[in-house]
């Protein structure tokens, strides 16, 4: 068999074993590495390369974080906060929503997940809310928002702006094209999350689940170690906020706030260790090679240019649009969303100069389509990270997302060729 059609073999396998819910997140890593090196798609350095990403080294470290959060009063004083709101679910994960959302913009979906995911856990336990509930609308918002302003991985919208101008394209994006285009997708998401969507997940007990993210009473810490505590947590945190401003890796600020944890004894070694959530970590380093993969052997053009076909001889902006949306949307459910948009955006970029279009609302459904990476864990890492500790399977995901997912898709349709014309 070619690469091609191995990889795809490969992927089909992976969504089998997701939807079956009966096997762990780890074997289904490993099977995807093992894949991998034995049909030689990857040599072993590329298929174990999951393990040394720089996103997997930021994930353990922030468990380490979270862990050493829930050793301070925090967590007893958010809980004051919130508590008012344990009897309304929807204020509640609407606020939870809202605060991932803005972590989002300042940095990524990637880095409000590594940072909301203890702080959501702990208070979940604290006021006996299902954690189930909150983490995947949380993350689904953060998904939707990121990259809508010039912040975070926002800084990348220009670079795209230029791709479209060289492949033909008549008028570049404002800075702030991005945050208005977008703007009423945030809207809809927070709204369908906080009225909808929690409704359809899973209402799994705290107590069934088996990690550290939580909060152990019986361990307290000194009033000194405690202002300690709060102010490392609080400086990484928000080190990492303004990383870029740094010039310092996310990865790295992470790893230096929690090895001063251990440094200064708000943890010890042997907690640092056992908060680290390592079927978490092996999912993520699994499907960041298959990723890799549907894009080196040409699975995603092979999709791209079948897309190609589809429009024909059609000048008609709906069905230009519905095409140019709804292939990358499948492609983002199956691969990096990043890789999706890096795939999509010169070809539909070319495709409307070709057809003599403005491609402007081409590529920013591909930017939107690419956000909208959240009906599977593969999509993106913010799903991949919160699929073990929410206790989720692909069918929760496919059931909570999927009418949300009908909405922005029909919304782009109608509302990109006016915000910005084909003619």
């Amino acid at each position: 068999m070619s690469p091609l059609t191995i990889t795809i073999t490969i992927l089909v396998l992976t969504i089998v074993a997701f939807m079956s819910g009966r096997v762990s997140f780890s074997l289904i890593s490993m099977g995807i590495i093992l894949s991998l090196i034995l049909t030689k798609i990857d040599t072993p350095a590329e298929a174990l390369s999951g393990f040394v990403n720089q996103n997997v080294a930021m994930f353990v470290a922030m468990f380490v974080i979270g862990a050493g959060l829930t050793k301070t009063s925090i967590l007893d004083r958010t809980q004051s906060l919130v508590l008012r709101y344990r009897d309304n679910p929807k204020m509640l994960i609407f606020i939870a929503s809202f605060v991932a959302a803005l972590l989002a913009v300042l940095t990524s979906a990637t880095a409000a997940a590594a940072i909301m995911l203890p702080l959501i856990i702990g208070i979940a336990n604290e006021i006996d809310v299902s954690r189930s509930k909150i983490l995947f609308p949380a993350m689904v918002v953060a998904n939707i928002v990121t990259g809508m302003t010039f912040l975070g991985q926002g800084a990348s919208n220009m670079a795209f702006s230029d791709i479209m101008m060289q492949a033909g394209g008549t008028e570049p994006f404002t800075i702030w094209s991005f945050t208005i285009a977008r703007l009423p997708f945030f809207l809809i998401a927070l709204v369908y999350v906080s009225l909808i969507g929690w409704r359809l997940l899973p209402d799994i007990p705290n107590d069934q689940f088996q990690d550290n993210i939580k909060k152990k009473e019986s361990v307290k810490l000194s009033p000194a170690k405690e202002k300690t505590a709060i102010s490392l947590i609080v400086l990484t945190i928000g080190a990492m906020l303004f990383a870029k401003e740094l010039h310092m890796s996310l990865f790295v600020i992470s790893a230096l706030g929690a090895c001063s944890l251990v440094f200064f004894g708000i943890l010890d070694e042997k907690e640092a260790l056992s908060s680290i959530h390592l079927p978490t970590v092996f999912l993520f380093a699994g499907v960041l090679p298959l990723s890799a993969a549907v894009k080196s052997t040409g699975a995603g053009d092979v999709v791209a240019d079948l897309m190609i076909q589809m429009l024909g001889n059609s000048t008609n902006p709906y069905f230009i649009m519905s095409v140019f949306f709804i292939v990358p949307l499948i492609m983002t459910q199956l691969m990096s969303n990043l890789a999706t948009m890096t795939i999509f955006i010169p070809l539909v970029s070319a495709a409307g100069a070709k057809i003599g279009v403005d491609p402007r609302a081409l590529v920013m459904g591909v930017l939107i389509a690419g956000s909208t990476s959240i009906l599977t864990p593969m999509a993106a890492p913010a799903q991949a990270i919160i699929m073990g500790p929410g206790g989720y399977q692909l069918k929760h995901y496919l059931k909570a997302a999927m009418p949300l997912v009908i909405v922005i898709t029909v919304f782009s349709i109608f509302f990109l060729p006016v915000l910005f014309p084909f003619k």
